[in-house]
């Protein structure tokens, strides 16, 4: 990595708050490179963790396989592999960097120390795999009533496919996306056991009390 300084991995599940979060990071001035789309996110980043996903037989709304198989000393190692070699190939785009005067300057920033990050729901899956990369990474863990998320996540996917796009299996159910909801927060809380740079917040309370809770932060 070019970077000097240490990430911030911003993790949650799906319409938990993750896209408000990050754009209340980067206007206090933490980067997340320029080639990012309107929830701030990188989409070589999404297609890198979705096509590890899919090789397990796995999806963000079903990522059960792929926690089973990391659960496995060589599917922790073969996914290891995996980020290590596409970060050491592909930095740039990767983490949301174009090729224009700007993102070679903000480039340059990172090797100065800058502090950097991401934000993409999926890391939440992949957390524990990223922190063996970046040992010293912060993680933000954004957590929202669980039922909320799960209502907001079936009726994107009701959106969705009004607008003509194929369902998303199982997303019509609310009890399918709650639990879908639960299980990321139960694997966002075990990053907690792994890095002592780890802070849960809550959606509600940037809500509510956005000051307060950046100025903790």
């Amino acid at each position: 990595s070019p970077a000097k300084a240490p990430p911030v991995l911003i993790i949650g599940a799906h319409r938990s708050g993750t896209s408000a979060t990050a754009r209340a990071m980067q206007l206090l001035g933490l980067q997340m490179g320029t080639r990012l789309d309107s929830h701030h996110e990188s989409k070589a980043m999404q297609k890198l963790h979705e096509r590890y996903l899919q090789r397990i037989g796995a999806a963000w709304h079903d990522p059960k396989p792929f926690l089973d198989w990391i659960g496995k000393g060589d599917g922790a190692e073969d996914c290891l592999r995996y980020l290590r070699d596409n970060v050491r190939n592909d930095f740039r785009s990767l983490f949301g960097y174009g090729k224009s005067l700007k993102a070679r300057w903000l480039l340059a920033r990172l090797k100065r120390g800058k502090r950097w990050g991401w934000k993409e729901p999926r890391t939440t899956l992949f957390a524990g795999i990223w922190l063996q990369l970046f040992p010293d990474a912060h993680v933000l863990d954004v957590v929202r009533h669980p039922l909320s998320v799960a209502l907001s996540i079936r009726q994107r996917d009701r959106t969705f496919v009004t607008g003509g796009d194929r369902p998303t299996p199982r997303l019509d159910r609310l009890d399918y996306c709650l639990q879908l909801a639960l299980t990321y927060v139960e694997v966002g809380g075990r990053v907690a056991e792994l890095t002592p740079n780890y802070r849960r917040i809550r959606f509600e309370s940037l809500q509510t009390e956005p000051e307060k809770l950046l100025t903790d932060i």
